[in-house]
């Protein structure tokens, strides 16, 4: 039986389920004996600690996170349709609040993209490009905004030779340390690398 549990460590349980008899381990925090069986009282993942003989069920805890309105979230460029001046983006995760398990799918449109006039996409973001944005609905795909000077591109890298792109002190303007290409982008107050 020790054998077995070695496979089953850490594995998620439903409660009332068999975990060990009483003669190997000794019922800790979510467990139940009945019968000389040890049992979970609780779904949560099974600990067995080999050293104390103690088995326990540690409790799932779950917090979906979604983005909401008005949250800031940072997420990734990953295609840019320039006919339709739309840039869809890969939304990672919340600020302040944490990651998602996968991503969330986000659409940055041209009128969003800041204050000032912009005539293209492709003038704001590129593929490869990281965002900070601002959720403007509560469903998928969510609506995007880098309509403040602190939102916008906080990382970026070349066209040319993929380096990382590094922001001017006291400009928008972004440079490849290695090839010294100039290029344009929505840049964020809270760009990454600045130089």
């Amino acid at each position: 039986m020790v054998e077995n549990m070695y496979r089953i460590s850490g594995k998620l349980v439903l409660p009332g389920e068999e975990l060990c008899i009483v003669e190997e381990f000794i019922p800790g925090s979510g467990t139940y004996e009945y019968n000389g069986s040890i049992r979970a009282s609780r779904m949560g993942i099974v600990l067995y600690d080999f050293e104390s003989k103690i088995v326990t069920v540690r409790p799932v805890k779950r917090k979906y996170l979604v983005p909401k309105v008005n949250t800031i979230v940072y997420g990734k460029v990953y295609t840019v349709h320039q006919s339709e001046d739309l840039a869809f983006i890969r939304i990672y995760s919340i600020e302040n609040e944490g990651n998602f398990p996968g991503f969330f799918t986000g659409i940055l449109h041209v009128s969003q993209v800041s204050e000032e006039y912009c005539s293209n996409i492709e003038e704001a973001c590129k593929p490869g490009d990281l965002i900070r944005a601002k959720v403007l609905n509560t469903s998928s795909p969510y609506q995007l905004t880098t309509k403040h000077p602190t939102l916008g591109v906080v990382l970026a890298y070349c066209s040319k030779c993929g380096e990382i792109l590094v922001k001017r002190q006291n400009s928008n303007q972004l440079y490849c340390p290695s090839c010294k290409t100039l290029e344009k982008r929505k840049v964020s107050t809270k760009y990454f690398v600045v130089g």
